[in-house]
């Protein structure tokens, strides 16, 4: 079976940016906030797992509903970070 969403650049990028996010979140303060970086991680999949479940249907519009969800798991994450960093917990 192929999937399409493999062969997507916004996959692609989003596959490494997930992977960029989870060191971060293990080198810095996973064992400071065990919550935060497990909703952070939640996020991070989403973003990935959205992309891919859209893309099932060959519906350009419920293709890009996908997206929008992806992007708002960005947010997430960019919130997390700030939250972080907001309550002392990410430090090097």
């Amino acid at each position: 079976m192929k999937f399409r969403f493999k062969k997507f650049r916004v996959y692609q990028d989003a596959k490494d940016y997930c992977k960029f996010c989870r060191d971060i979140v293990e080198k810095y303060f996973a064992n400071r906030d065990k919550g935060l970086a497990n909703q952070i991680q939640r996020a991070l999949n989403s973003i990935v797992l959205n992309i891919a479940e859209g893309s099932a249907d060959n519906s350009d519009i419920e293709f890009a509903r996908f997206l929008g969800i992806s992007i708002r798991s960005v947010y997430e994450t960019v919130a997390g970070f700030d939250l972080a960093s907001f309550r002392n917990t990410l430090k090097t």
